[in-house]
């Protein structure tokens, strides 16, 4: 993040119902941070798409568009802000974060709105807007680990989880906080595979090393190598080195 000043010129507060509908919004003239009470929406961009679910904070800059999908519906406390030019520093991406401290963020916008609705407190809304993105900011970007030592993190995980025939993509992606796309394309972008192919390279090299001590049985090999049947092992153990386990053990 630039630390040059976020210099705001007009804000406004709501609090509202969503339907589940899906739709594209337009790139706008002003930010949005948001805080959603309930519900549960999908949001997608050319760079980013994540899951915005209850008590989670989610930013979406000026001149932005995007798609949504709305999984669940629910309510959310929304802040609009428009910016002097050149002087929106806060993101130039989208993003969304749950905060440690949800109170905080609904007293702030429930305060924020009674401001805003009384018409005649725009020095308090002012404050309330900076305040917001200040208690933001701390959530976004002080704790948050960088994506790739995030992406790291997971890596590892995988590595450790290999034998497990649960491990699933989509809860890998619920790890990373985004949609299972993302990630997938993250995860590609980093190690040069998808995760999928990744832990199928991982399982077979593990069977391979199962094999060469010829202690196990096939039905073994593939257990303890994550896969949770014999049929399948053999097949994707055959695409990968041209020879049945069975084989491979035998050499």
């Amino acid at each position: 993040m630039e630390n040059n000043a976020t210099i705001i010129i007009k804000t406004e507060f709501l609090k509202i119902s969503y339907r589940a509908l899906s739709g594209k919004v337009a790139p706008r003239g002003f930010s949005s941070l948001t805080f959603r009470l309930s519900g549960e929406v999908s949001i997608f961009t050319t760079d980013v798409s994540f899951v915005s679910k209850p008590d989670s904070l989610t930013f979406i800059p000026a001149g932005c568009g995007y798609e949504t999908t709305v999984h669940k519906t629910g309510e959310m406390f929304i802040m609009h802000f428009e910016t002097a030019d050149g002087c929106q520093k806060f993101s130039r991406i989208p993003m969304t974060v749950t905060p440690a401290h949800v109170d905080n963020f609904v007293n702030l916008y429930s305060r924020a709105i009674r401001h805003f609705q009384s018409g005649d407190r725009y020095f308090d809304c002012m404050a309330d807007a900076y305040r917001l993105l200040s208690e933001a900011q701390r959530e976004f970007f002080a704790t948050a680990p960088h994506p790739y030592k995030k992406m790291k993190d997971l890596k590892a995980y995988i590595d450790e989880n290999l034998c497990d025939p649960t491990l699933r993509v989509s809860a890998l992606a619920e790890i990373f906080g985004t949609s299972e796309v993302y990630f997938r394309r993250e995860f590609n972008k980093y190690y040069g595979a998808t995760p999928v192919e990744y832990i199928k390279k991982q399982r077979i090299e593990h069977a391979c090393r199962l094999l060469r001590t010829q202690l196990y049985t096939i039905a073994e090999v593939a257990t303890r190598s994550g896969f949770d049947s014999i049929s399948y092992f053999s097949s994707e153990f055959h695409k990968a080195m041209g020879c049945s386990p069975r084989e491979y053990g035998a050499l």
